[in-house]
């Protein structure tokens, strides 16, 4: 493997790598590589660990895309060591556009708690061209609602945005207001993914034109809740018809790891939101998930 990692050196035109690990020391022997032209990164078969070891030999001026696709549960501390590696391996941070980093362990410990707080994520704010940011069953998100409020300018751009928490649920430390704000200002932003604290009031501006009561975002096609708290102070489905006039696929998990009262609640919940919300568009379309993308990010989704 370290003789491959060599040759690689030598492709100085080199676009596209794609390399799988299995366990193997990814090691340069101690020199960097240099990759000015590499633009797309995929690694898989590893572990996270390995994979920012490898991320650390390596230094690109033009990389745009890098998949991540591991192999067991990785610490709060391997995900951030990962996440800072992309500044060292990113000479210029203004071509990165796509982050995709999935654990696609086959029999992962659904009990092992991993929390990941918005500061393990925030390094990524200065890659100010990202138009997509896909974390896929990687831990127990504990995002803020400042993290959600720096996003659209840290991100301008950003058309899809995912903290898939299907292997593991998320903390409710996301509040449903932080979640709309996010959207409205993202005026590019087609997919959004993340759990959210539904329980309270929603509060968003009024919209500035007299005739209509609240501003609106005609990007947005795919909202996924993950395994968000609902009740019906929030007012989800009326917030979501008004403001999301070209919403297509509302949908959440209903896999529940130890089907308690609580978790029957919440789905019920979602499920009355998701009619109401149809109710509301006058709707009879029941073909939505044939419009939802067609990746696997949304494993379990209802």
């Amino acid at each position: 493997m370290r003789q491959t990692i060599a040759n690689i050196q030598q492709a100085r035109s080199l676009q596209s790598l794609k390399l799988k690990l299995f366990g193997t020391s990814c090691d340069a022997g101690g020199i960097p590589l240099e990759l000015p032209s590499l633009k797309t990164l995929y690694l898989s078969g590893g572990s996270l660990p390995q994979c920012t070891h490898f991320l650390r030999q390596i230094t690109t001026r033009q990389l745009s895309h890098i998949n991540i696709r591991y192999c067991g549960s990785a610490s709060p501390a391997e995900m951030t060591a990962f996440i800072e590696s992309l500044s060292t391996s990113c000479q210029t941070f203004g071509y990165l556009e796509r982050v995709y980093v999935v654990d696609e362990s086959e029999h992962p410990d659904y009990l092992l708690v991993i929390p990941l707080s918005s500061e393990i994520f925030r390094p990524l704010f200065k890659f100010n061209r990202l138009s997509s940011v896909k974390f896929i069953g990687v831990g127990n998100f504990n995002l803020d609602d400042g993290f959600l409020n720096d996003v659209p300018v840290a991100w301008p751009s950003i058309r899809e945005l995912k903290f898939t928490s299907w292997k593991r649920r998320a903390f409710y430390s996301v509040t449903f207001t932080a979640m709309m704000s996010l959207a409205l200002r993202c005026r590019s932003l087609q997919t959004l993914h993340l759990t959210v604290d539904a329980t309270q009031s929603t509060t968003i501006p009024r919209a500035n034109e007299p005739e209509e009561l609240w501003p609106t975002q005609t990007a947005l096609r795919n909202l996924h809740l993950g395994y968000s708290e609902v009740s019906e102070v929030a007012r989800v489905p009326y917030f979501l018809a008004e403001v999301f006039p070209t919403l297509l696929n509302f949908k959440w998990y209903a896999c529940h790891f130890e089907d308690s009262d609580v978790d029957i609640a919440m789905e019920s919940a979602l499920y009355d939101a998701s009619q109401q919300l149809r109710a509301l568009r006058n709707s009879t379309d029941d073909d939505s998930d044939e419009r939802w993308e067609n990746d696997s990010d949304d494993s379990w989704a209802w």
